[in-house]
């Protein structure tokens, strides 16, 4: 087991030992910055205002860094979330067969089932790890704009969550879909790691899973399949809001994360499949 942690410890050295894996780090934090920029220049407090006001009155307390950060957050994670994730999934195991690294390592006694649980490990690892990231830059900077205390206006319309803390629930549950999110959003790169154990160009598997989490994101939000939306993934991973309600519905988040093990199990499953299918040695 020790070898195990030694072997997956050396394959997040070669991950974030490639400039690409900053990409979504540096895009991100100046992304937030621009969002919080524009919010300040078109009146986020004035908006905020008018709709928080019809829910309390003290309204202004709500106008925090905590609910600055939540709206930043929502505004940017799927869809940048989605490039970066599956740039890197899609790189982790094509970039390295295009260039013979594979080869080299299997040439070694270690397995295919070993080598590649090592490398969705650090792919799942580094989804978590940006979407930690995001919230945690997010939350700096509301404090660095807002200050310290405060209360928290959580509201996801889409699953009818509206909710008001003050500082310190607000923030247990702000770190609660942190976690519920970065979770979820394995999914994603899963996607991107299953069409990057083909004998495919990167870019290829870059662009696929890509393709399809935008799909699945626009039939979700356009509401063409509302009659299936079990079906969509997104569907799934947007629980991660409903851990914001005043009561948590443990039941409808434990079932969309049982599917999404399900489909991350499969995907890896599958994808394991056709790695050992190849031949990478001759």
């Amino acid at each position: 087991m020790t070898l195990f942690f030694q072997q997956w410890y050396g394959e997040l050295l070669k991950l974030f030992a490639r400039k690409r894996t900053y990409i979504g780090f540096g895009v991100f934090s100046v992304l937030q910055v621009v969002i919080l920029v524009m919010l300040k220049t078109l009146g986020f407090e004035k908006w905020m205002a008018k709709v928080i006001a019809p829910q309390t009155d003290s309204f202004e307390y709500y106008i925090s860094a905590l609910t600055l950060a939540f709206i930043v957050v929502k505004l940017a994670v799927f869809i940048l979330g989605g490039i970066y994730l599956t740039l890197v999934a899609g790189d982790i195991v094509a970039k390295e067969a295009e260039d013979g690294h594979l080869r080299l390592l299997l040439a070694r006694p270690v397995s295919r089932f070993r080598l590649l649980l090592l490398k969705y490990l650090t792919a799942s690892s580094y989804a978590v790890l940006l979407i930690f990231f995001l919230f945690f830059v997010a939350f700096l900077l509301g404090i660095a704009m807002k200050g310290p205390g405060g209360g928290f206006f959580a509201f996801a319309p889409e699953i009818n969550v509206i909710a008001f803390y003050d500082w310190l629930p607000g923030l247990q549950r702000y770190m609660l879909a942190a976690i519920t999110l970065g979770l979820g959003m394995t999914t994603i790169s899963s996607i991107a790691f299953f069409l990057s154990c083909f004998p495919i160009k990167p870019a290829a598997a870059t662009i696929g899973a890509l393709s399809y989490s935008l799909v699945d994101m626009i039939l979700r939000e356009s509401r063409f399949m509302e009659s299936y939306e079990h079906l969509l993934l997104t569907k799934h991973i947007s629980v991660w809001a409903r851990v914001l309600a005043e009561t948590i519905d443990w039941p409808i988040i434990a079932r969309s994360f049982a599917v999404l093990l399900a489909v991350n199990v499969t995907l890896f499953t599958l994808g394991y499949a056709v790695f050992e299918s190849r031949d990478l040695k001759s």
